[in-house]
């Protein structure tokens, strides 16, 4: 039987299906930080994470007002699951399921060119780190 990442790296319809092994290595790779950061000691308390990488965070319906990130606004997010924007990424996060959803933006890095894996890696780790921190989680690195 094989069994399903608690965080999973995608690639929404307007992408390649050349992306499949990038999506996989980023997805084995994420998931590696959160084993060594002991995120998955508790079987009772796993964190999922849904990525989506998409062209541009404006091509989405974000139909909930962005707020600030900051502790407190973190929290009422999870509450109310509305969405966090920052600039290349948002996500929701549901506080009942565990479960966050995230879409990582990728025009303006392939604008830059090098190191465009290496700036989803860390836009990846930016959401993670920052839902982790709600229940002071090790920080992925």
């Amino acid at each position: 039987m094989q069994q399903e990442f608690p965080i999973r790296v995608m690639a929404d319809g307007n992408f390649s299906n050349s992306l499949t092994p990038l999506l996989a290595e980023l997805e084995m790779w994420v998931n590696f930080q959160a084993l060594k950061a002991d995120w998955y000691g508790d079987e009772d308390f796993i964190l999922s994470f849904d990525f989506t990488l998409v062209r541009t965070l404006e091509e989405n319906d974000l139909s909930r007002t962005p707020i600030s990130v900051s502790e407190e606004s973190l929290q009422n997010a999870a509450n109310e699951r509305r969405w966090v924007v920052e600039s290349g990424y948002a996500y929701v996060y549901d506080s009942h399921r565990l479960v966050t959803t995230a879409l990582i933006a990728v025009d303006d890095l392939l604008k830059g060119g090098a190191g465009i894996e290496q700036a989803i890696k860390a836009r990846l780790l930016a959401v993670a780190n920052a839902v982790g921190a709600l229940y002071e989680l090790q920080e992925l690195s």
